[in-house]
């Protein structure tokens, strides 16, 4: 005779079969022979059911081809459903003999009550079929048990094969530098893995975990690390484009880049961290990542006020023109930085940018007019030298060219249009040909003045780039000459009234107090490289 026993239902200590050994006697069972049959449940898992047989014991395969297990003399069979198997033990003098099949072997399961006690059929990988010999009383409840337990381990164990497959995909997509690819892969395997997860919680008792949850839970712990592991090589990626951007001084698009990893690793350390390896090291980029941040800020105003100072210590005003050209362009890319935004993320007040941005547009244009100034005295030296008509005066258009452009940028900065003009328009020191490619000026020798045109010919290579040049044609006596029909009709540009100065111009010296801009600059050189790694 055999019982089955609803162990949910049982209060108190386990019932002795569970706990019991030993051969019975002539008015009691026994038990087993190596040791009570709870020693065989797993800390991992939970029994739901224990059921016995005293006879019968199992049937394995067909009656023409099957195994008979059946108790020894004085012992019984003993099963235990856990809610991760099902544990069949027939008790011997010559040993016990064992069995587990897991849930999710366990196909097309029936119950019977017919032969005057119960029996349960199941099919093992769906070819062996297997007879448990037990009670009748709850054998439905045990049948829906196992049927249940079979159906939610089959699917969950379906699901986490998926989900094993999708990790190792995301780690080839990653391996291969698919980083957005490798992302989809593993959030999707992190979607698969949800679904498994609710399978699993719906199988056990409501507040209680369960050996399916724990199943669910190991194949979590291998997603997390490769998740964890493809954020960190796309925080590495971004943190490698924005050191790109800011090398070619794209400030703005390098500041998106390491926002995006650090977006990367925010979402990395959001991970349970006991399933992410290497977190200290992952920790320490992040951090240097912060400095390069807080560097990459004040980087374009540093560079502007670096510009700025070599300007004003600068004793040559050519040397000079050029120093207040860069500053003059770094402090207008300061200024439309983030243009429109409601926050700035770069350093630099607007209003004290603004300021001297002004101040170095005058002292740019003040350089120019020396530079054309002293080129002047050297053509007036030639004439008067009396060498040939065609003379080359470098750097007069040049000159003249950035006084006008330059003068019509302070305008236009002082007049209320804060942002800069577009590029091309800013002194740069290579004049544009404005009136169909001839440009005059008029200035003065003695007091005389003197008739010249710069053609579009008169752009000769010098060095190691294109730089301007004058052909002043001149008489002694002052009469003009016009050595080019082609311009006679072309009109004049305004006259910028340069005149020669007795003495060679100084450079222009700017003592202007820069300490409230660069109050706003911390640390000295830029630190490009922010995390020390080649990428992956």
């Amino acid at each position: 005779m055999g019982k089955i026993i609803n162990l949910d239902n049982f209060d108190g200590d386990p019932p002795d079969v569970l706990t019991g050994t030993g051969s019975g006697g002539l008015l009691s069972a026994g038990y087993l022979h190596d040791g009570p049959a709870l020693g065989a449940v797993d800390d991992d898992e939970t029994a739901q059911f224990a059921l016995t047989s005293r006879k019968h014991g199992i049937e394995i395969g067909t009656s023409e081809s099957g195994e008979t297990v059946r108790p020894g003399s004085n012992y019984r069979m003993i099963g235990i459903v856990t809610d991760k198997r099902f544990l069949l033990l027939v008790g011997d003098d010559d040993g016990d003999t064992r069995f587990a099949i897991p849930h999710v072997d366990i196909d097309q399961i029936s119950g019977d009550r017919s032969l005057g006690h119960g029996r349960i059929t199941f099919r093992r990988c769906g070819d062996t079929e297997w007879q448990v010999h037990c009670g009748k009383q709850g054998l439905v409840d045990l049948t829906a048990y196992l049927s249940h337990a079979s159906q939610a381990w089959v699917r969950v164990e379906n699901i986490l094969d998926e989900v094993k497959r999708l990790l190792v995909t995301a780690t080839e997509q990653r391996d291969r530098g698919d980083h957005e690819q490798a992302l989809e892969t593993v959030l999707e395997a992190g979607d698969r893995l949800d679904a498994a997860g609710e399978t699993a919680t719906e199988f056990g008792p409501p507040g209680d975990a369960n050996a399916l949850e724990g199943r669910v839970t190991t194949v979590r712990e291998r997603h997390v690390a490769t998740l964890a592991e493809v954020r960190r090589s796309r925080a590495r990626r971004a943190v490698d484009t924005g050191e790109r951007h800011w090398r070619e001084n794209e400030f703005e698009a390098a500041y998106d880049a390491y926002e995006a990893a650090r977006a990367e690793y925010d979402e990395l350390f959001s991970l349970p961290t006991e399933a992410v390896t290497d977190l200290p090291d992952i920790r320490a980029e992040r951090d240097r990542l912060d400095t390069v941040i807080e560097d990459l800020e004040q980087s374009p105003l540093r560079t502007a006020v670096a510009a700025d100072n070599e300007a004003v210590a600068a004793e040559d005003p050519a040397v000079a023109a050029d120093h207040w050209a860069e500053a003059l362009e770094a402090y207008r890319d300061v200024l439309e930085l983030d243009w429109g935004a409601d926050e700035r993320r770069f350093a630099g007040d607007p209003e004290k940018v603004r300021d001297r941005l002004g101040a170095v547009a005058e002292n740019l244009v003040a350089a120019r007019r020396t530079v054309a100034t002293d080129a002047m005295e050297a053509g007036d030296w030639y004439a008067d030298a009396s060498q040939p008509a065609r003379r080359r005066v470098s750097g007069v258009r040049d000159g003249a060219s950035g006084v006008r452009n330059c003068a019509g940028g302070r305008q236009r900065l002082l007049s209320g249009r804060h942002r800069p003009p577009e590029s091309g328009t800013g002194c740069r020191g290579t004049a544009t040909l404005a009136d169909g490619g001839q440009t005059r000026w008029r200035t003065r020798r003695r007091g005389r003045p003197i008739p010249f045109s710069i053609s579009e010919r008169s752009v000769v290579s010098v060095g190691d780039g294109e730089r301007s040049s004058a052909v002043v044609m001149s008489r002694l006596d002052g009469e003009p000459v016009d050595v080019d029909d082609r311009f006679d009709e072309t009109g004049t540009t305004p006259d910028l009234d340069i005149t020669t100065a007795d003495e060679r111009s100084p450079s222009p010296t700017d003592t202007t107090d820069l300490s409230d801009i660069e109050n706003g600059i911390d640390g000295t050189d830029p630190k490009i490289d922010s995390t020390g790694h080649s990428g992956s």
